[in-house]
């Protein structure tokens, strides 16, 4: 992890402030009280929140609001963290803050900004916002007033702190859990040879229920044969019995019939009867017709003309008739004027005289005209009484054929009863002959039924006989089948109880194994590699605590090792030296390379711990001016990519890369960098 940027906002004696965070060796310098300590709070408050601070030794006095944002790098990829502080009444809390990744910007609650954090640093520590971070405190920063007290620290507690830093505890939480187990395993022992104490029992329990319902499926297999048997005799019994209902049936339908049919029968004699007459009467008046029809038949037509042409003819006769007799007329007029002239001698018309032989052939020749125009008169007379009577006789014969056409209808008619009733009465002798066979057929099913309801008796007392032997066979089945299910679900519950007695017999001895393993292998394993461990962690770190404190104390006659429970012991001159009983800066030294020693070995145990930067907080406070320069040494020692240094020690500058001053005035600090 290296530091990039980090910007205050109402946090303790700072209102404002921005600090970026270059590489390599940086030195914050100020006074007493200058505000240096609450740049390294507010960096660990930004990764881990407050932990087990409170709000308000945060949040600048007299404000409502206060914020802290931390820009960081963690494997090449950038990461900006920002956390807020709200004043509510009496007390200060965290508010929602958020994380500024790569992927976008997170908003989260205190907690889940947390293990955010936890995930992006990967360092596998508890995720209770109240509770610090053990490898962030011991491989990366340590507060000043923290540094000398794990010298003084019991050895227990000591103890208790490394293995919490070195996760060793979890060898504890190891053989807690396995003492706890190992208790739970006895109970659950006990509680399973108890539950397996009735096995034989029920075993024998079991087999007697086993051999009871193998008699009983016996016995129901020759029941359900019987009831097979039964089962088919009574339907056939009843289909028997339905089919003396049905000739029942059949016979009642067969005595209401024959009677009906013998009725039909004499209907059908009455129609043949009574159709016989009508045809007889139809027949002789027929013949009637026919008499009178003949000579109607005989007759012939007058003439092909219609009537309608005789009659303009007739018009026409008397219309010539009457201009032959007008020419007539005018002949005899003329031939009168001719033989008066002839008798007078003289003209009528202007009396002149006339020659009666100059008329006498005029007389002649009239006389002539005369004659034809009479023959003319009668041939036309002759024609036209001809034509009348020829008119009449036509008439006449229409007359004839319209009656005769009504004869003829007549007669037909006649003819279609006859023939009409020649087909009924055809019919109904065909019908007769059906009618008696189906009669003689009726009567024949009839007398061979007469006797069905004495079979119906008979099959109904054997129909109510054979029932009650079925239901008794029924109910024994039914009480069979019971008892076998009965059986069947005790055994069951058996087979379940003997299994899990078997199941808690073979988990018990099973426990047992793993009793023994965890009380006397485990345990005791556990116990000698936890040993071994911390022996090796001991060994590592006596080496680390040796080869800081000979860098920062050059005194050949005093050395320094930790003993088995990290405890630190100065000698001098071959004599244990109480650390109490050292100068200042010594003790310093020595809590510095147990510092350092510390931060070494975390790295080399910590999977998730990879950083590159290291934060000392007032490391050479009692140094003299020549144990200061050894800060440089320090430095090249590390090799840390980045340093962070806070420290009122203007010595220090000139081991630094870059140096940030602190100042505070009226109550406000603030941070300049140095030229």
């Amino acid at each position: 992890m290296m530091l990039k940027t980090l910007e205050l906002e109402n946090i303790r004696s700072y209102d404002k402030l921005k600090v970026d965070f270059p590489q390599g060796a940086i030195l914050f310098e100020g006074g007493m009280g200058s505000g240096k300590s609450t740049l390294l709070m507010s960096i660990e408050f930004a990764l881990f929140g407050l932990g087990s601070l409170k709000g308000g030794s945060l949040l600048r006095l007299g404000t409502k609001q206060g914020s802290v944002t931390l820009t960081f790098e963690v494997d090449g990829q950038q990461y900006t963290v920002h956390r807020t502080l709200e004043r509510k009444g009496k007390s200060v809390q965290q508010g929602t803050g958020y994380v500024d990744e790569p992927n976008g910007k997170l908003s989260l609650e205190p907690s889940e900004l947390k293990q955010r954090i936890l995930e992006i640093l990967h360092f596998n520590e508890p995720e209770d916002p109240k509770a610090q971070s053990w490898i962030y405190r011991y491989a990366v920063f340590t507060p000043q007033e923290e540094m000398k007290a794990i010298l003084s620290y019991k050895p227990d507690i000591r103890l208790q702190i490394l293995r919490k830093a070195f996760r060793l505890e979890e060898y504890k939480t190891a053989q807690d859990n396995a003492d706890r187990l190992c208790l739970e395993i006895k109970r659950k022992i006990l509680e399973f040879e108890t539950v397996a104490k009735e096995l034989e029992p029920k075993k024998k329990s079991l087999k007697d229920r086993e051999t009871e319902k193998t008699q009983k499926a016996e016995t129901l297999g020759m029941h359900e044969k019987k009831e097979t048997e039964l089962d088919g005799e009574l339907k056939k019994l009843r289909d028997d019995l339905q089919k003396l209902q049905e000739d029942k049936v059949k016979l009642g339908k067969l005595q209401a019939e024959i009677p009906q049919l013998q009725r039909q029968v004499n209907d059908k004699n009455g129609e043949i009867k009574s159709l016989s007459e009508d045809s007889n009467t139809a027949e002789k008046k027929l013949g009637e017709l026919k008499q009178k029809i003949e000579p109607f038949e005989k007759e012939k037509r007058p003439t092909t003309k219609t009537a309608e042409q005789l009659e303009n003819s007739i018009n026409e006769f008397e219309r010539k008739e009457k201009k032959l007799r007008s020419i007539e007329s005018k002949i005899e007029a003329k031939l009168d004027d001719y033989a008066k002239i002839e008798r007078e001698k003289k003209c009528p018309t202007c009396d002149r005289p006339a020659d009666a032989k100059d008329f006498h052939a005029l007389v002649e020749e009239k006389k002539e005209e005369k004659r034809k125009a009479a023959n003319a008169v009668v041939r036309c007379e002759n024609k036209l009484n001809k034509t009348c009577q020829l008119l009449k006789n036509l008439q006449k014969f229409e007359s004839n054929q319209e009656k005769l056409e009504q004869l003829r209808k007549q007669a037909k008619e006649f003819e279609e009863i006859v023939d009409r009733n020649a087909l009924k009465i055809k019919k109904l002798k065909e019908d007769m002959v059906e009618f008696g066979k189906s009669l003689g057929q009726k009567k024949k099913e009839a007398e061979d039924l007469k006797d069905v309801q004495d079979k119906i008796d008979e099959l109904d007392k054997s129909i109510t006989r054979t029932d009650g032997e079925l239901k008794g066979i029924r109910n024994d089945i039914s009480s069979l089948r019971q008892r076998i299910t009965d059986l069947t679900s005790e055994i069951g519950g058996l087979d379940k109880e003997i299994k899990k007695m078997e199941d808690a017999k073979k988990v018990a001895e099973k426990l047992k194994d793993f009793h023994i393993w965890l009380s006397e292998y485990f345990t005791n394993t556990l116990a000698l590699i936890e040993k071994h461990v911390l022996i090796s962690i001991n060994q590592d770190f006596n080496d680390q605590f040796q080869k800081w404190f000979t860098l920062l104390v050059e005194d050949p006659t005093k050395d320094a090792t930790v003993d088995e429970d990290f405890t630190p012991n100065v000698r001098q001159d071959g004599y244990d030296q109480d650390v109490d009983f050292l100068s200042g800066g010594e003790k310093t030294s020595i809590a510095l390379a147990y510092r350092l020693a510390l931060n070494s070995l975390v790295q080399q145990v910590s999977v998730g711990m990879k950083s590159n930067l290291l934060i000392l907080d007032e490391p050479t406070d009692g140094f003299s001016k020549e144990e200061l320069y050894k800060v440089r040494e320090i430095l090249r020692e590390l090799k840390c990519p980045q340093v962070i240094m806070v420290s009122h020690e203007a010595e220090l500058e000139s081991f630094a890369t870059h140096i940030l001053r602190v100042s505070k005035a009226g109550g406000k600090s603030t941070v300049e960098v140095s030229a």
